[in-house]
């Protein structure tokens, strides 16, 4: 089949690298692949593609009857079976989209990569309504917050009926899609969780190469993912035990104010990585710590876990249930609408770091539960999805 990714960006980020992942694995099923992104992509990521998957560029976010006309004239030239919309949320790529497709026959798929229940524009109003204290000033962030919510629920009703089908990355976040948008009849709602990006060939697990290392792999920003949170737990625990270190993977818009947070808690076992291939880091670490606020499918628990290091999360999204069991293999520290609770965190870590035994137990099985988001795993579902969802025949998928 011919196969289109529709992205609004192609910058370094979770969607980018399961879109890249999927890419090469498609193309190794046969498949011709491209991808088509709205702005010009980041070298980097475009340097991490398969040779054989193409990447073609629009006029800018924006919809626009020149971008409507480039895309169709792309995928009239490639002979496009189905397009995936890997932003399951924005209307303006399902509307261009939608006008690109008229008459053509294409199949389109929808992705939301979140939880449908919120997003970053929400809870960053929620975190300022959370901190006024001035009566006026909160009825105004509430009638923002339910502007909000009324805008982005109607965009994601958009693109649903606009789409073949809508996936979301977990059961359990049927019920939030069908609350946040008012859809009661959700038959074009499909489950595909995002595959092991990482790749773990020749990698054989030996818990005596463990270091005594706690990770953090991802964006660094204080609305989602929260890593001021991390460094507060870190410091609670780094004079307990001064043979541990902490190590950040990855950039973002708060770094600088984090590594500040570092020297002025007077830390000294904490290194910032930047932006890095996480393989030689999950090889040797022990332990992950994830204090999101809300997250989709987070790429690095199953990652993490395939090289037999412990996830320890936050259980602020229902997703996380799906892939860690408390004490079994990972850590959970329950969800606290009061706020998160980083000496809780940093008790339950420290049950961990002092036995390498229980290290061991947990990290064993967090390996076996990283099978099920094998690569291989994950394709399997989608060419069910293409096949009997989407009523493509045999001789089509081998096309």
């Amino acid at each position: 089949m011919n196969i289109i990714f529709l992205m609004k960006v192609f910058e370094i980020g979770g969607q980018e690298v399961v879109t890249a992942t999927l890419a090469r694995c498609f193309s190794d099923r046969g498949h011709h692949i491209s991808i088509v992104s709205f702005t010009p992509p980041n070298p980097m990521m475009v340097a991490r593609l398969d040779k054989r998957v193409t990447v073609r560029t629009l006029e800018g976010f924006r919809y626009s009857k020149g971008n409507v006309r480039m895309l169709r004239n792309i995928l009239c030239s490639e002979n496009t079976d189905i397009v995936i919309n890997q932003w399951g949320l924005p209307f303006l790529p399902a509307l261009t989209l939608k006008k690109a497709v008229k008459g053509l026959g294409i199949k389109v798929i929808a992705v939301y990569h979140n939880d449908p229940s919120t997003n970053g524009k929400l809870k960053a109003v929620e975190n300022i309504l959370e901190k006024t204290r001035n009566p006026l000033k909160k009825m105004l962030f509430r009638i923002v917050y339910g502007f909000l919510k009324q805008v982005t629920s109607a965009s994601m009703r958009y693109v649903y009926h606009s789409s073949d089908r809508y996936v979301v990355l977990s059961k359990s976040f049927i019920g939030g899609f069908r609350s946040f948008t008012g859809l009661n009849e959700v038959e074009k709602l499909s489950v595909i969780t995002n595959p092991v990006t990482v790749d773990e060939v020749n990698y054989e697990f030996d818990f005596s190469s463990k270091r005594k290392e706690i990770l953090f792999v991802g964006r660094i920003d204080c609305n989602q993912k929260k890593v001021n949170r991390v460094i507060d737990t870190w410091a609670l625990l780094e004079q307990r035990y001064p043979d541990w270190r902490l190590t950040i993977v990855g950039d973002g818009p708060d770094r600088e104010n984090l590594e500040k947070q570092v020297r002025e808690l007077k830390l000294r076992n904490v290194s910032f990585e930047g932006f890095q291939n996480p393989r030689e880091y999950y090889e040797r670490a022990s332990i992950l710590l994830l204090t999101s606020e809300f997250e989709g499918f987070p790429l690095v628990l199953p990652e993490c876990m395939s090289f037999g290091v412990i996830p320890a999360v936050y259980g602020s999204y229902s997703a996380v249930y799906d892939i860690v069991e408390d004490g079994k293999n990972g850590l959970i520290l329950p969800y606290d609408k009061k706020g998160y609770n980083a000496a809780l965190m940093a008790e339950k870590l420290s049950v961990l770091m002092q036995s390498s035994d229980e290290r061991q137990r947990i990290a064993e099985n967090a390996i076996v539960t990283s099978c099920k988001y094998a690569l291989e795993t994950i394709y399997q579902s989608w060419e069910q999805l293409f096949r009997v969802k989407m009523n493509v025949d045999e001789k089509q998928l081998k096309k």
